[in-house]
């Protein structure tokens, strides 16, 4: 039987997380709200890491929840360290603003150097011209630092003066950091140097409010007649299991009934087990003969999820190139008694031959860094691009 997707509250993401060591995110998640910690607070917690925690058996008891005042350090203290690296406490606001795509700030990633490697769609950023590329050398006529920026994005409704430095040419923007909705896709048509046309899909986030826009993309795809998908998570650091189960049904139409993944929870709640099934007679649905994945440590959780769920099916036709992946093959529920939402690990994420060992990444076929910043995303010159159409030409890196 074919399950209908649904809304559902469970996650499985890379929070608040960037994606390497030097690596700077530039958009602030909201806070907001009055939150208490209480008695009451602290015994449903620990009663969630007793029976829902995938990794129950490892939890101490007795524990002693008094000296706590917040509940990620008590998270922090009760999570199987050695595996688990996600599970955390949010608030409400920050929780509702990662799915609606609401965030604050400029909306802009940076490397090394202070040179810009992503704006988010539709931010202050973006709309302010800022590019991939760019290397910020001031702020408001100071030279650029971490805390300048950081103090900047923090100051809301004002505008901040950017020195730029853009090929050699030195430019000034001003931005104003605010609130603000974004998009977390693009797409375009690109051509191989054999001539062969491919879908070029970024998607940087599986909020459940990217549903209608994974739905845009694939109109324009499927009224494009394509064959050949390359699809950009090199920033996409995971969301919405259903939002990832329907990108897999827009790419799986030759396996319309079969199972997609599985959600095995512990032992104790196995009843909690869910199987998920492509649906994929959307007429915007497409039948692949090459699929590539384009990747980075940013890539996460959802992210690999649908990787690893499409590796069975396609086997030599699909592939990844960039860097290793994050390392997730696990998702959260989501628990509520009051002022936070746990996201605490509850359950490891199979493929349809069972697989879901990939706590050290998932390995690219082509191994490219994502170090070439004087093309934009989705140029068929940029590094991991140009390297997945040369795979789709030639069948190998």
């Amino acid at each position: 039987m074919i399950l209908l997707k649904r809304s559902l509250s469970v996650l499985i993401l890379l929070l608040f997380v960037s994606c390497g060591d030097s690596v700077n995110p530039n958009a602030g998640s909201g806070g907001g709200g009055s939150t208490t910690f209480d008695t009451q607070e602290k015994s449903y917690l620990y009663n969630l890491f007793l029976t829902e925690y995938y990794w129950n058996a490892s939890t101490p008891q007795p524990f002693d929840t008094t000296p706590y005042t917040e509940p990620q350090p008590m998270i922090d203290v009760l999570k199987n360290a050695s595996v688990d690296r996600w599970s955390v406490a949010l608030t409400r606001q920050q929780y509702d603003d990662f799915t609606t795509q609401k965030t604050a700030g400029f909306g802009f990633g940076y490397a090394e150097g202070f040179v810009v490697y992503v704006t988010n769609i539709n931010s202050p950023a973006d709309k302010a011209g800022l590019r991939r590329g760019d290397k910020i050398t001031t702020i408001n006529g100071q030279p650029a630092t971490d805390e300048l920026i950081a103090q900047a994005s923090d100051n809301l409704n004002v505008s901040t003066h950017f020195g730029i430095d853009r090929d050699d040419t030195p430019l000034e923007l001003d931005i104003t950091a605010q609130e603000y909705s974004y998009s977390v896709s693009s797409y375009s048509l690109v051509t191989t140097a054999s001539g062969k046309r491919v879908g070029y899909f970024r998607l940087d986030s599986f909020t459940d409010t990217a549903t209608n826009e994974i739905e845009s993309a694939f109109n324009y795809f499927a009224g494009q007649s394509i064959d050949k998908l390359v699809i950009d998570l090199r920033y996409n650091g995971g969301g919405s299991v259903n939002t990832a189960s329907i990108l897999l049904d827009k790419i799986g139409r030759a396996y319309n009934g079969k199972m997609q993944f599985k959600m095995a929870w512990n032992d104790q709640n196995s009843d909690k087990d869910e199987t998920m099934f492509f649906d994929s007679l959307d007429a915007n649905s497409l039948t692949l003969d090459k699929l590539i994945f384009l990747t980075t440590s940013g890539s996460a959780s959802a992210s690999e999820l649908v990787i690893n769920a499409m590796k069975p099916y396609m086997n030599g036709s699909v592939a990844v190139v960039g860097t290793t992946t994050h390392g997730k093959p696990v998702g959260m529920a989501g628990r509520t008694n009051g002022s936070y939402i746990y996201f605490l690990i509850n359950f490891v994420v199979e493929n349809s031959v069972g697989f879901y060992d990939y706590f050290n990444g998932i390995a690219p076929e082509c191994s490219v860094p994502d170090d070439d910043y004087t093309h934009q995303l989705g140029d068929p010159n940029e590094a991991l691009l140009k390297k997945a159409l040369y795979y789709i030409d030639n069948s190998h890196c």
